[in-house]
């Protein structure tokens, strides 16, 4: 029998596995920060014109989406790679920096199969809204989402459209994001059937605690990036304010992938490893 936990619980246990080992979160976390660092820093610097070429003029360019792409794998690279540390520390105790071996590799695969479905989500999200808006005469929220706008326009509304799709990308990881924490420390018995099975009757509870976590980390950010903004200097190219800048936001996605993380490893160690105990897990 599970015993009973709340969202409250899994964001406090969280937290305070993030906010209270910051010596272990650092160990973890470091080579990979610098790792992602240098790598899209480089790739700035190879393809950095290209990039504010094709953001000023919104025309595509071969090079500038080449850029995006490589800075996409990086920083998902950097994540699984922070994870897999964060969730071995939190349910085996091991500091293990930059684990690059084949589980963060099923571990980074794992997460683009999510972050697919959370997209899908998305998509479904908006259709839903942009019939229910359409029945009472309201504003086309596809229209709006695929021009980068909020529901009305205005920061506000592109505020509240950003949270809302942040919040919505999280719901398929209230399904199948016990497979992570399993990866990360090589229970290969669960799969994506047994999370399902395992978080029904949790899945509330989880899935707020995931989007609280997500939204925060949102709200971090941005208030971060405002106050960069305002202190650094505005360099051209490669300079301290980009070395900065680059290592203040992935310290960011370092601190935010850790409370998912610990979400996780927390649903994992109250979920599954009561199963292992008992050797009730099905095979």
């Amino acid at each position: 029998m599970v015993a009973a936990f709340s969202s409250g619980d899994l964001l406090r246990r969280a937290f305070g596995w993030s906010l209270g080992h910051p010596g272990a979160l650092a160990r973890v976390a470091a080579p990979a920060i610098v790792f992602a660092a240098i790598l899209r820093l480089a790739i700035g610097q190879l393809w950095g014109d290209e990039i504010v070429a094709m953001m000023a003029t919104g025309e595509p360019s071969g090079p500038a989406m080449l850029a995006g792409l490589l800075y996409g794998v990086v920083l998902l690279l950097a994540v699984a790679l922070i994870a897999v540390s964060w969730h071995r520390y939190v349910l085996r105790g091991e500091i293990v920096p930059f684990p690059a071996d084949a589980a963060t590799l099923r571990f980074a695969l794992y997460q683009i199969w999510l972050g697919a479905l959370g997209i899908a989500t998305v998509m479904v999200a908006l259709i839903i809204l942009s019939l229910v808006f359409g029945a009472v005469g309201g504003p086309s929220v596809m229209q709006s989402f695929a021009a980068g706008g909020g529901l009305a326009g205005g920061l506000w509304s592109a505020l509240a459209t950003t949270v809302l799709v942040t919040a919505v990308m999280t719901v398929p990881f209230a399904f199948y994001g016990l497979v992570l924490p399993a990866t990360a420390i090589g229970d290969r018995g669960l799969v994506a059937g047994e999370s399902r099975r395992l978080l029904r009757g949790h899945r509330i509870a989880g899935l707020v605690a995931l989007i609280a976590t997500s939204v925060l980390s949102l709200v971090i950010s941005l208030a971060v990036g405002y106050a960069l903004d305002a202190i650094l200097p505005e360099g051209d190219g490669f300079g301290v304010a980009e070395i900065v800048g680059e290592l203040v936001a992935l310290a960011l996605v370092a601190f935010e992938t850790s409370l998912v993380a610990g979400v996780l490893s927390e649903l994992y160690r109250d979920l599954r490893l009561p199963e292992l105990a008992r050797g009730t897990a099905p095979d």
